[in-house]
């Protein structure tokens, strides 16, 4: 018994001469398919409109509980320390800017207030803790308490002894708009001008 006859293994040869001429034929397509589609490019979708901006209002505190008059007979000036105190109190406030927390720069403007107010006891006719304190009242929304110290300054420039620092310190505060901003009208008129 033979292994097949002649005729089979011509067969089988020319089939797969056939088939290796057809994958011969085939390496040159593609090989996923066809060309591919064209690829479209993405609509463009309008920017949702901006809400309009609001104004927002900021909670004042329009009273004022500090006692900024005490008995003028009592009062022994001690200008030298009030302002030293002056000096800490200004730099506990300019450090509150740069304070990243908020709970940090709320602790410093307390210092600051607490400095400016013992500065005021100390020399109760010191013009620059007066306005300094009015500033930091003005950072902790305390518009009240700011406008009493305004007011002070210029009760300060009516006597003829305080006048001209008292005059300087108003200046300041008609020279820098971005004081007292959200009442500004009110604080020009409690200096008088």
């Amino acid at each position: 018994m033979g292994r097949g006859s002649s005729g089979v293994r011509v067969l089988a040869c020319a089939l797969m001469l056939a088939t290796g001429a057809a994958t011969v034929l085939t390496g040159c397509q593609a090989l996923y398919g066809g060309k591919p589609e064209k690829l479209r490019s993405p609509e463009k979708k309008k920017k949702p409109p901006e809400p309009p901006e609001t104004e927002v209002k900021i909670p004042y505190v329009e009273d004022c509980a500090a006692d900024f008059r005490g008995d003028p007979a009592k009062a022994r000036p001690q200008p030298g320390i009030a302002n030293q105190l002056v000096g800490e109190g200004e730099t506990a406030l300019q450090s509150s800017d740069k304070a990243k927390d908020p709970a940090g720069q709320a602790e410093l403007i307390r210092v600051s207030i607490d400095k400016f107010r013992n500065a005021l006891n100390k020399d109760p006719y010191n013009h620059d803790a007066t306005l300094q304190l009015a500033i930091a009242y003005d950072r902790v929304y305390r518009k009240g308490c700011a406008l009493a110290m305004l007011k002070r300054l210029s009760a300060l420039e009516g006597n003829p002894k305080f006048a001209k620092g008292a005059k300087l310190a108003i200046d300041r505060v008609t020279d820098n708009a971005q004081w007292f901003k959200g009442y500004r009208k009110d604080a020009i008129a409690a200096i008088g001008r």
